[in-house]
């Protein structure tokens, strides 16, 4: 890859995220003003880098970057920044960006990690002013969607400090939830491998050293096992919820939310390095033609559930002493939360509205013939814009605030997530995205 000095500001813009996260997270902990601002002025500094990035990749590709994965994502992250600044301008909530800038930093990463290469020459498909107007509306909704998801992690663990609870409580909690995610998951791959139900992963393998562990059809258990662990969940916590104080749920979900996708995170990171290999292609016998493999998805969830369970021993205790440490900040109120998650899904879902659904729909008329096709990114779209519509009618007409709305945002994002990975997992005529 070239490095271009559009490629050369986006690390800079990089580095100056992380620069604030750093300085975000020491105010967190010593809660002295100079840092915040400072942290603040380092987030501005990138934004303008990110900014200036953005507009150098359009000149020197010659049309409006937004043509593959990474010129999307950055400009999602970038989205998501200019947020952080509107926010913390407007409410004066300098924690907010304490959560706020992990969650750019991560995107960040992963936009790092995905081809930079700049598209010269555009395929005819792409050579649409549809195609700009629908990524980049899809691009600045999805920052909005992010920062709502940011601000919703930030309201489920403030309003629950596992410390602090008596009688026990919390460990009759955390025993019902290692039955229902950690111990159902093993015990089912444990079972299915013994009965000989492998599913085939031929090309995946984990590289230690010189050693290549093909483990490829436990990783796929694994994954199945988890999504079976988290529907059996609810059920199980019907049962017993009424022994134990409220919003307990909303933070265990959240918690397992940022193990898994720190998990993810790590996951894509072996991949790009080459020290992972999944099993993205199978060719059946006699065909000539690759075909995605329809185990691929359970396969990416079950290394980064595995991953997550050896994060957890770091990640959970340390998210537990976050939680109760939310109890010093008075100013952090869980309404005001509650309200600027609400304000960003409200900013984002316009904007996603028009740019995924109705100039998707029109670029798609003009590039392939047919509004609608059930490409697999184009049915993601709509669930998810059928997701945050869910949610702001039963804000509106149910008047769903607190732990069950910030649940939602959380869900949406991550399915919003899921999506945009979809090309990896799904294929479909966004492929080359």
């Amino acid at each position: 890859m070239k490095l271009t000095i559009d490629i050369i500001l986006f690390y800079a813009a990089f580095a100056s995220y992380f620069i604030g996260l750093l300085t975000f997270s020491l105010f967190a902990a010593v809660k002295r003003r100079v840092l915040h601002v400072l942290g603040a002025v380092i987030m501005l500094s990138g934004a303008l880098c990110h900014a200036v990035a953005f507009f150098v990749r359009w000149y020197l590709s010659g049309h409006i970057p937004l043509s593959n994965m990474y010129e999307y994502l950055s400009l999602m992250s970038l989205s998501a920044v200019v947020m952080l600044l509107i926010l913390y301008r407007k409410y004066d909530r300098p924690v907010i960006g304490t959560f706020i800038s992990p969650v750019v930093f991560m995107l960040m990463v992963a936009a790092a990690l995905l081809p930079k290469d700049i598209n010269q020459s555009l395929m005819p498909a792409l050579q649409s002013i549809w195609l700009n107007i629908h990524v980049s509306l899809a691009a600045l909704g999805a920052g909005c969607f992010m920062v709502a998801f940011a601000v919703s992690i930030l309201y489920l663990l403030k309003q629950y400090e596992p410390l602090n609870n008596k009688h026990g409580h919390f460990k009759k909690q955390i025993w019902t939830a290692v039955i229902c995610l950690l111990a159902i998951p093993l015990v089912f791959t444990l079972i299915a491998a013994l009965a000989g139900f492998m599913p085939p992963a031929p090309h995946s393998t984990l590289l230690l050293g010189k050693w290549a562990v093909d483990i490829g059809g436990v990783f796929i258990l694994s994954g199945l096992g988890f999504i079976l662990g988290l529907l059996v969940a609810p059920f199980a916590w019907s049962r017993v919820k009424g022994n134990f104080p409220n919003g307990f749920g909303g933070w265990l979900f959240i918690v397992t939310t940022i193990i898994i996708l720190c998990g993810g995170l790590i996951e894509g990171i072996l991949l790009k390095a080459g020290w992972l290999k999944l099993t993205h292609t199978l060719t059946p016998v006699g065909h000539a033609q690759s075909i995605k493999s329809a185990w691929l998805f359970f396969e990416f969830m079950g290394f980064a559930y595995l991953t997550g369970i050896i994060l957890s021993l770091a990640l959970f205790p340390a998210i537990s002493r976050i939680s109760g440490g939310f109890a010093g900040f008075a100013s952090l109120n869980i309404d005001l939360l509650d309200e600027v998650s609400y304000k960003s899904v409200s900013m984002g879902y316009p904007l996603y509205t028009v740019g995924a659904l109705f100039a998707g729909a029109i670029w798609a008329e003009q590039a392939w013939g047919s509004f609608w096709s059930w490409d697999p990114k184009e049915v993601g779209a709509l669930i998810i814009w059928l997701f945050y519509s869910g949610y702001l009618h039963a804000r509106y007409q149910r008047n769903w605030k607190g732990s069950r709305a910030a649940i939602l945002v959380v869900a949406g994002f991550v399915m919003l997530l899921i999506s945009f990975f979809g090309n990896y997992f799904f294929g479909g005529l966004h492929a080359y995205t």
